[in-house]
């Protein structure tokens, strides 16, 4: 028996088994299946049993509209429903269950996307590094610096001692 499973505001499914010919979907007590939320019109949809025991979904004039894996059902447009589909009720969803085996589906077609490239880029006004991981920025040791600038001085003075103390000619 064909189900449909309602996805509830409040985190909860419903589970309806559709056992009856002809039902109808929206928000008054009189529908067959009634979703008490605000985007599902008051009278929103209708199943209708098809041929080899599946459901034909048609809007029937909804004011939030219907959807079937996502492509929009115009009114009166009538779908039929596979295993598995993914249907939407204004804000609500539901999935279809079906007892038949879900026929093979050609892939959707590929939409071609028109990528824009920029002319130029700015930086933005107050942007900073995204990255996680912070940038070490190198700091200067005044004191690191000092010990260098000595140790250079002391060699200089070495060398030139080294150097007097070669020039130096012998008393004898």
């Amino acid at each position: 028996m064909p189900k449909i499973l309602v996805s509830l505001p409040d985190g909860g499914t419903a589970t309806h088994e559709l056992a009856e010919a002809s039902i109808t979907v929206g928000r008054l007590a009189d529908n067959a299946l009634q979703i008490e939320d605000a985007s599902v019109s008051s009278h929103h949809a209708e199943l209708t049993l098809g041929d080899g025991g599946d459901y034909v979904l048609t809007d029937i004039g909804s004011t939030n509209g219907t959807r079937v894996n996502g492509k929009e059902l115009a009114e009166g447009e009538g779908q039929r429903l596979h295993g598995s589909d993914k249907v939407t009720f204004g804000n609500i969803d539901a999935s279809y269950e079906s007892e038949n085996p879900a026929e093979a589906r050609a892939m959707p077609a590929a939409k071609e996307v028109a990528a824009v490239t920029a002319s130029k880029s700015v930086r933005p006004a107050g942007f900073e590094n995204a990255s996680p991981f912070q940038t070490k920025k190198k700091k200067k040791d005044p004191i690191g610096l000092a010990i260098l600038g000595f140790s250079v001085l002391a060699m200089l003075a070495f060398a030139a001692s080294v150097a007097m103390i070669f020039s130096l000619k012998s008393p004898l």
